[in-house]
């Protein structure tokens, strides 16, 4: 629960607040866009919600904040907000919800298929969510875009009996991954289902392309973060392996089709095929031309990603991490 002695400075007073537990995901940010800023390293809300439409988007950023950083002052039907989870989003694709701290507060995605439910990522193993998947079918296959968003998959993959899939690089995550993606050649699985490594934010990270519609990029790219010009990709505070890696990667996308992207971490994004290919085109062309990040603010991240990789129980990773701090404090003491 949000403490409202610990509320966001800068936070618009008034019934909506954020308290500094936040961990800044992005998630509130998207769902509720109006409502919710970012103040720092914290999201803070910017403007109290004036109508019944932000009010229950802002409440469902509050079921949805993995760290319970959002409260309120006064009382509302908590209840009946809950009941719109999962989001529908378009075609049998459902937003989960409840985002889970163990991914980082990413995103978890449900589709709803003839030949058995898959759902990207995992949120939190709630009550809500298995209810939910009980009444539409459970799951048959969970898939994994990368180390950082596991969360409770291994929980889920136990209930249904579905098979997780994971890239071989970043299995460290869930070692005993019932499917194992190896190599960086896209791989088919069913006939609607593209699974494309794409290295760069990990080792392993992978993204997949359904229908020829949806891309479904984990945490490589977002839209309208840094500049209101849709498609974007994370920058080089946010790649735990290699930025040059992630552009490279990105690449790739060039011969696929797709109008949505629905990211773990970040805002989805919906144009038609032609504008997301010329997006795409200025996503790549502003990569090869990204200016190196501050290093004493990637030291503070690299050395928080490493924490949280032992948290994950995943400490081959993090020794990895801890050793890239080492060599980003070397160089900025030349």
């Amino acid at each position: 629960m949000a403490d409202k002695n610990k509320i966001v400075p800068g936070n618009v007073s008034g019934d909506f607040f954020v308290d500094t537990t936040c961990i800044n995901c992005d998630n509130c940010r998207a769902l509720a866009p109006t409502v919710f800023g970012e103040y720092g390293d914290y999201a803070g809300v910017k403007k109290q919600p004036e109508n019944d439409e932000e009010i229950h988007a802002a409440l469902r950023a509050l079921i949805c904040c993995p760290t319970g950083s959002i409260g309120t002052h006064e009382k509302h039907d908590i209840k009946a907000a809950m009941a719109e989870l999962p989001i529908h989003i378009d075609e049998g694709i459902y937003y989960s919800g409840f985002n889970s701290p163990k991914a980082a507060g990413g995103k978890s995605y449900v589709m709803l298929h003839a030949g058995g439910n898959w759902m990207t990522d995992s949120p939190k193993f709630h009550p809500h969510v298995t209810n939910w998947l009980d009444e539409h079918g459970g799951l048959r296959y969970i898939f994994l875009t990368h180390r950082d968003d596991v969360a409770d998959a291994q929980k889920y993959a136990e209930k249904y009996g579905a098979k997780r899939i994971i890239h071989r690089e970043d299995l460290e995550a869930q070692p005993d991954a019932e499917i194992v993606i190896d190599g960086t050649e896209p791989v088919q699985v069913d006939d609607d289902f593209l699974i494309i490594p794409m290295p760069g934010h990990t080792e392993g990270h992978c993204m997949m392309l359904y229908k020829n519609r949806y891309l479904f990029s984990g945490d490589s790219l977002t839209s309208n973060y840094y500049r209101d010009d849709g498609l974007e990709c994370w920058g080089p505070l946010w790649t735990w392996y290699s930025f040059d890696v992630q552009t490279e990667s990105l690449e790739k996308l060039r011969k696929y089709e797709f109008e949505w992207v629905l990211p773990g971490h970040g805002r989805q994004w919906h144009v038609g095929m032609p504008e997301m290919k010329r997006q795409l085109d200025n996503l790549l062309n502003g990569a090869q031309h990204e200016p190196p990040p501050d290093w004493k603010i990637k030291l503070a991240h690299v050395e928080a990603y490493a924490d949280y990789m032992e948290r994950s129980n995943q400490p081959i990773y993090a020794a990895k991490q801890r050793k890239i701090a080492e060599e980003i404090r070397a160089q900025m003491a030349i």
